[in-house]
């Protein structure tokens, strides 16, 4: 059991269990939603090992996109560099900067195009690295925060879509408040978790990936930094169309402050409650899609093998399904498999007509039909979901 990262309580509520297939394996996983019954913090209990949460990101190469950002990503990474000029007073150009989880870059670039000239990256991957110097020619250094000692401190650091996978919450910002001086600046983007449950769920169970083990508000947020000296400046809730969610976007500044207990968090265990209906609801109909093809046998290729066919693969008849192989156009999951079947890139279909083609993406089921129609002269065979 994992008790609350905030408050350390340990009376748990549990509001779900989410189920997912391990890349590479047949073997099934799960972790457990719960809520902190003492301060109100929703997240993941039961959680995989941190083994086997490095070898997800490494074989997925999720953190990666080389020099094609997809376009929903490139828009939120400038909201949230707006986001931070605009409410940032004292950000000049040599302000040193420090982007933690930065991948290769691509957020850092923003800064590098806008003048700025003392950016730094940290990310456990030497390829992220090498990706970032050849790409952009930004630094970024292959290392996890506990290990980094750059023997200076940072007029801002950022951390964009990162807190909600980590744990040690505590240690990971007292080592951030280590690396600013008094009055630097703290910029977090997290899914927001107070809007989950505001609307039907594009893709179920999204917000509810194999990684993302922390849903945090404004209040949950506030809650894990004010003890470590942090002060809410601003904070925005932001509609992003990539991934048909909302980001909480926030910025602290730091140094001595009155340090009081938890507050509360009233808003996050009803929405997540909420959210959690409406995905089953979602999951339904896409598993009756799924219950048609394996009662048919109908051969299928499935496009896409991401964390939404992983769920898919441990919540529904997928299994049961006569599937050919997996397709994507990921270039890290190509030679892989997935319930055992290989994973090969798009051009694979190529003159395989035998087969429907099962989209397993809600973020990218245009472009993919859009691809079978264009580059396949695909006719009717195709399942959306």
């Amino acid at each position: 059991m994992r008790t609350c990262e905030i408050c350390s309580g340990h009376r748990l509520r549990q509001l779900h269990r989410q189920t997912f297939l391990f890349p590479g394996t047949n073997r099934t996983g799960h972790y457990d939603v719960v809520t902190c019954e003492d301060c109100g913090f929703t997240y993941a209990s039961d959680i995989p090992s941190r083994a086997e949460q490095e070898a997800y990101y490494e074989a997925s190469g999720r953190h990666l996109h080389a020099a094609h950002v997809p376009a929903g990503l490139a828009e939120a990474h400038r909201a949230f560099y707006d986001f931070i000029v605009a409410n940032h007073p004292n950000l000049a150009t040599d302000s040193a900067i420090l982007d933690i989880g930065s991948s290769m870059g691509h957020f850092l670039n923003l800064f590098k195009s806008a003048g700025y000239r003392s950016i730094l990256g940290l990310e456990p991957s030497s390829m992220a690295s090498t990706l970032a110097r050849d790409t952009y020619g930004i630094e970024v250094i292959p290392a996890t925060l506990e290990d980094f000692h750059p023997g200076r401190q940072f007029d801002l650091i950022t951390l964009c879509g990162v807190l909600e996978h980590l744990t040690s919450l505590h240690d990971l910002v007292s080592g951030i408040g280590r690396l600013l001086p008094d009055r630097g600046y703290l910029f977090i983007a997290v899914p927001d978790a107070a809007s989950f449950g505001e609307r039907e769920p594009r893709e179920p169970f999204l917000e509810f990936a194999l990684e993302h083990i922390n849903f945090f508000t404004d209040q949950s947020l506030d809650n894990l930094l004010r003890p470590h000296g942090f002060e809410r400046v601003a904070s925005l809730s932001q509609w992003n169309d990539f991934y048909a969610n909302r980001y909480l976007l926030a910025l602290y500044n730091h140094g001595p402050i009155e340090r009081p207990a938890p507050v509360r968090d009233e808003s996050g265990t009803d929405s997540v409650a909420r959210y959690i209906d409406m995905s089953n609801a979602r999951l339904a109909t896409i598993a009756g899609k799924v219950d048609a093809l394996a009662d048919t046998g109908t051969p299928i290729v499935i496009w896409g093998a991401g964390s939404l066919a992983s769920r898919l693969c441990a919540t529904t008849r997928l299994p049961e399904c006569n599937i050919l192989a997996f397709v994507d156009v990921n270039p890290q999951l190509h030679g892989q498999t997935l319930l055992g079947r290989p994973i090969h890139p798009p051009e694979w279909l190529d003159g395989r007509r035998e087969a429907t083609v099962f989209i397993a993406s809600y973020v990218y089921g245009a472009e993919i039909r859009q691809a079978l129609a264009d580059k396949f002269h695909w006719g009717d065979a195709i399942v959306t979901i």
